[in-house]
C-alpha cells in the first residue's frame, strides 16, 4: 500500500506520532496529518521502485487522474518533474491561444463597447485622437508588437515635431486606456504604455489671476450678456459647461442660490463633471440683484430657458464669447487674455484670501474630493456657504462699479459717473 506525500511536506519515512493518551494535546505531526492538500496541487508518492507522481489533466471538459512512476531518483528531482507536468496541466486548462489582432481591430472594438460610457465631451476628444493619430500610427501592428520601445519612440516623434508637452500627455493618456483594456480582455499579459518617459509638463501660458481692480474694468467694459456671465463665474466659481446650461428654473430667488445639476457641451446636456458637480451654489445680495436685471432684460424666461441662451433657445457658444468679447476687452484693458478658467481660479484664489475654509471652497466649486455631496433639490444652504459666498461677493462688488447704480425704474445706470462708485443701490423692486 502506497502513502501520498505532498511534496512540501515531511517525508512519509520519517517515524509516525502516535496520539498521546488521556486527552492531552495532539502531537504537530498529527495536526499536519489531518490538514487537507488543495485541490489540483498533486502529490509525490513513495513506492517500492522509488517515487511516482499523481495530478490532474483536462479531458473533454473533465479533469481526470495522471500517474506516472519515476523509479529510484532524488525527492527533489520527483518534485519539479511534478511540478512541470502540472504547469504543462494548467496551459491545457487556458485552452489553445487566441489568435492575435490587430490594434485597430482592438481599437475599434473599444470605441464601440467602452468609450460610450465616457461622457461626451471626453468621448469627442477621445475620438478624434484614437483616429487622427493612434490608428494611424498603431493599427496595422499585432497588440503583442506594441512594445514599450515602440510607444516611446512614438513619444519622442511627437516632441521632435514640436507637440505640446500636455498633448502628448493626453495622446499617451487615449493610448494608455486603449491598452489596459486589451489586458483586461487577455490580448496581452500587460500594458505597453507603463513606464514610457514623457515630456516635462510646462505652460506656454503663464496661469494668472484678476484683481478686483482689473475684474471691474474688465466686467464694465463687456456688453450686458457677457458681463452677466463674468459676474457669475467670478463670484461662484462655476465651471464653463455648468453657467451655459444654467435655467432659470435652476436660480431660487427665494433662498438667493443657484442649483446646479446640469453641464453642456457642444449643444449635448449631461451631468455635471463629478458628482460633487451636482451642488448649490450660494449667491452674494449683489449678484442676485444683478441676475434679477438680467432676467427682466431677456425675452425667453420661462423656466426650462436658458439664462445665457441665444435668439433660438440654444446655449451660448462659450468660444464665441471669448473671442468675440472677452479677447478683444483684454486687449484694450492691456491684460492677458482672459478665459473661464481664469475667472474659476480667481474665485479659489480669492475665496483662501478672504479665508474661507478650503473644504467649503471645494464644495461650493464642485470638487470631486468632496465626500458629501449637496442633495440640490432638497438640503438648505447651510449658514456657514452662505457667509462664504457673502464675503467674497462683498469683495468682488469693488467691481460692480462698472455697473452703475439702479436708476429708479430698477435698471442700470452704466454712465462714467455712475461707474465710479463702489457700491451698488439696487431698487426695491428689482
Amino acid at each position: 500500500m502506497t502513502t501520498p506525500i505532498v511534496p512540501s511536506t515531511m517525508d512519509a519515512s520519517q517515524p509516525k506520532h502516535e496520539e498521546p493518551t488521556g486527552g492531552k494535546e495532539i502531537s504537530r505531526m498529527a495536526k499536519e496529518k489531518k490538514k487537507r492538500r488543495p485541490y489540483g496541487t498533486g502529490c509525490l508518492l513513495k513506492v517500492k521502485t522509488g517515487w511516482a507522481i499523481r495530478w490532474r489533466e483536462p479531458k473533454d471538459g473533465k479533469r481526470i487522474i495522471k500517474y506516472e512512476t519515476l523509479g529510484d531518483i532524488p525527492k527533489g528531482k520527483a518534485s519539479q518533474i511534478l511540478l512541470e507536468r502540472m504547469k504543462a496541466a494548467s496551459q491545457q486548462d487556458a485552452g489553445p491561444p487566441k489568435p492575435a489582432v490587430s490594434f485597430k481591430e482592438h481599437a475599434e472594438r473599444w470605441e464601440k463597447d467602452i468609450l460610450p460610457m465616457y461622457k461626451f465631451a471626453t468621448r469627442k476628444g477621445h475620438t478624434w485622437i484614437l483616429n487622427t493619430h493612434l490608428i494611424p500610427r498603431f493599427g496595422p501592428t499585432i497588440l503583442p508588437a506594441v512594445t514599450t520601445q515602440e510607444i516611446q519612440s512614438w513619444v519622442s516623434d511627437l516632441f521632435r515635431k514640436d507637440y505640446a508637452p500636455h498633448t502628448i500627455a493626453h495622446f499617451h493618456e487615449v493610448l494608455s486606456a486603449v491598452l489596459k483594456t486589451a489586458v483586461t480582455w487577455g490580448e496581452i499579459p500587460k500594458n505597453p504604455g507603463q513606464g514610457v518617459v514623457l515630456p516635462k509638463l510646462t505652460l506656454r501660458r503663464e496661469k494668472w489671476i484678476l484683481t478686483p481692480r482689473q475684474a471691474g474694468d474688465l466686467a464694465a467694459a463687456l456688453a450686458p450678456k457677457p458681463r452677466m456671465m463674468v459676474v457669475l463665474a467670478l463670484t461662484t466659481g462655476l465651471r464653463r459647461g455648468e453657467l451655459l446650461a444654467l435655467r432659470w428654473r435652476s436660480l431660487d430667488e427665494e433662498n438667493g442660490c443657484l442649483k446646479v445639476n446640469e453641464a453642456v457641451y457642444d449643444d449635448q446636456f449631461d451631468t455635471p463633471k463629478t458628482k460633487a458637480g451636482t451642488r448649490v451654489v450660494p449667491l452674494a445680495d449683489p449678484v442676485l440683484a444683478m441676475l434679477r436685471d438680467w432676467k427682466s432684460r431677456v425675452k425667453r424666461k420661462a423656466p426650462e430657458d436658458l439664462v445665457f441662451g441665444t435668439r433660438t433657445g440654444k446655449p451660448a457658444d462659450s468660444n464665441n464669447i471669448l473671442n468675440r468679447h472677452m479677447a478683444p476687452t483684454c486687449a484694450a484693458l492691456k491684460l492677458p487674455r482672459a478665459t473661464w478658467l481664469t475667472f474659476r481660479r480667481t474665485y479659489s484664489s480669492w475665496a483662501h484670501d478672504k479665508g474661507v475654509p478650503d473644504k467649503i471652497t471645494a464644495e461650493l466649486m464642485g470638487h470631486a474630493n468632496v465626500y458629501t455631496t449637496l442633495n440640490v433639490y432638497t438640503q438648505a444652504v447651510t449658514d456657514s456657504k452662505k457667509a462664504a459666498a457673502q464675503r467674497i461677493g462683498n469683495e468682488l462688488f469693488s467691481i460692480v462699479q462698472f455697473s452703475g447704480v439702479a436708476d429708479a425704474k430698477g435698471g442700470i445706470d452704466s454712465s462714467p459717473k455712475a461707474s465710479q462708485t463702489n457700491e451698488v443701490v439696487v431698487n426695491a423692486g428689482s
